[in-house]
């Protein structure tokens, strides 16, 4: 599978995008992005991705569902790599259980699934996570000038940067949500 370079070299201010359908190697969970269970995903789909080696991009994605918007222990995400091209689902099998051996961690729970975001709205965020509210508030403007509404309560996040990046202040994150016209 070809991933389109516009999904992941987006300028720093909003743009429109559309997403066609892409496959993705994935983990749910929930909490917040602190939580252990999230951090153990994370994990996990990095060894995957080392294990796979050239044939998928690296980029840890997740996909947040804001329950609560103010509390994310109430968030549900599903985190994820994209899918080798021409993988299969023994292969498939071979690297969850390979991972799961090097870890002695359950990998049971990592599927393979398409996602199909369809018209979204995308930027760049520039520095710590906990400042993203104000480049959603940034999107959510574009929207309102461009005759869009945002669709649900959830939205993407491509880390281009790992968490432990040696400072907060210039890690790179694309953001995504879904939108229509109205």
């Amino acid at each position: 599978m070809v991933y389109p370079k516009d999904l992941y070299q987006v300028a720093e201010s909003p743009s429109l995008v559309v997403v066609p359908p892409l496959k993705y190697i994935a983990l749910d969970g929930e909490g917040g992005p602190n939580d252990d269970s999230y951090a153990s995903a994370v994990t996990l789909l990095k060894d995957l991705a080392v294990l796979l080696g050239k044939e998928t991009m690296s980029f840890i994605e997740c996909v947040w569902t804001a329950i609560e918007t103010e509390n994310k222990e109430t968030w549900t995400w599903s985190a994820m790599i994209a899918e080798p091209q021409n993988f299969d689902e023994q292969r498939f099998i071979e690297a969850r259980d390979q991972i799961a051996f090097k870890e002695g961690l359950s990998t049971q729970d990592i599927y393979r699934t398409t996602l199909e975001e369809g018209l979204c709205v995308t930027m760049m965020h520039y520095g710590s996570f906990s400042f993203e509210g104000q480049s959603f508030s940034i999107m959510e403007s574009f929207c309102k000038k461009n005759r869009l509404q945002r669709i649900g309560n959830t939205h993407r996040e491509i880390y281009l940067d790992t968490p432990n990046h040696e400072t907060q202040d210039d890690l790179k994150t694309i953001l995504r949500f879904q939108v229509e016209r109205i």
